[in-house]
């Protein structure tokens, strides 16, 4: 066999071992290998079929006043700790991202600076929200610092990314006659990448509704409080309730977020200026 013969067949190889579909069989039979360890498949016995069929017909939704003023209330808390999370998260965000683009600064900066960010996102919300609860007490409070973390380690990701994808020559041009960095900041990063910026506010914001949902879990206040409460005493109808209040809360708001940010994304939308 010659040596084109060899390098054919390391080509073949390769191209298999590499390709996507390779990959996609390879997770597949790691995925029902691990299906089966954990005994998954027993979901679809009959006797579960009749449990989740009990869960639907035994409880009925809860009607009283006082329970849908609770989760009215909950809900206005949740949307409350949201939105002041992710107003002073986004703002202090601000300088991180900066700090964090490798076009506006140095390895030793931004490499740092990237792996406080890193270690900021690799907690949970939920998790932020214990310890939040630990250090400031029971309650929205705790609420809103957690989510106030939570959204600074991922908007300053994606504006440090957004930042990086900025065109150097206007850059360059202001460095070049003296500007400073702050001059640079305000009169070409914000102006050119204003509208992707508000688009992903509007995710973040979005998205931490459903986080201070869950937060509430382990006493950081809102609609996880309340259902954490209706949970531990069993109140299945009150707790169908509240998600039902959840689920209308968050597809509303999720249906005007998307229209907003689809009209920022727009390339024929004028830019905005700061």
């Amino acid at each position: 066999m010659t040596n084109n013969d060899n390098k054919g067949i390391m080509k073949i190889v390769k191209a298999t071992f590499i390709s996507p579909s390779f990959f996609f069989v390879i997770i597949t039979i790691l995925t029902i290998i691990a299906l089966l360890d954990i005994n998954f498949f027993r979901i679809f016995s009959q006797g579960k079929f009749q449990g989740i069929q009990n869960l639907f017909t035994t409880y009925s939704l809860e009607r009283s006043e006082k329970v849908n003023e609770n989760i009215l209330y909950a809900l206005f808390e949740t949307l409350q700790i949201a939105l002041i999370g992710t107003y002073f998260g986004v703002i202090f965000s601000f300088p991180f991202s900066i700090l964090a683009a490798n076009n506006f600064n140095s390895k030793l900066v931004y490499i740092p600076i990237r792996i406080i960010l890193s270690g900021i996102r690799t907690i949970p919300s939920l998790i932020w929200g214990l310890l939040a609860v630990i250090a400031f007490g029971l309650g929205p409070r705790a609420g809103v610092i957690a989510i106030i973390f939570y959204t600074i380690g991922y908007i300053s990701k994606f504006q440090y990314e957004i930042f990086e994808g900025i065109k150097t020559d206007s850059i360059e041009a202001l460095s070049s006659i003296g500007a400073t960095k702050l001059q640079i900041t305000r009169y070409v990063v914000f102006p050119e990448t204003a509208n992707e910026l508000i688009s992903q506010i509007i995710f973040m914001f979005e998205y931490n509704i459903r986080s201070s949902s869950i937060i509430g879990f382990v006493g950081a206040g809102g609609i996880g409080y309340l259902l954490s409460l209706y949970l531990d005493y069993f109140r299945i109808g009150a707790l169908s309730t509240a998600l039902i209040y959840l689920l209308i809360i968050v597809v509303i708001i999720d249906f005007i977020g998307s229209s907003i940010r689809k009209r920022f994304q727009d390339p024929n939308f004028e830019e905005i200026n700061f």
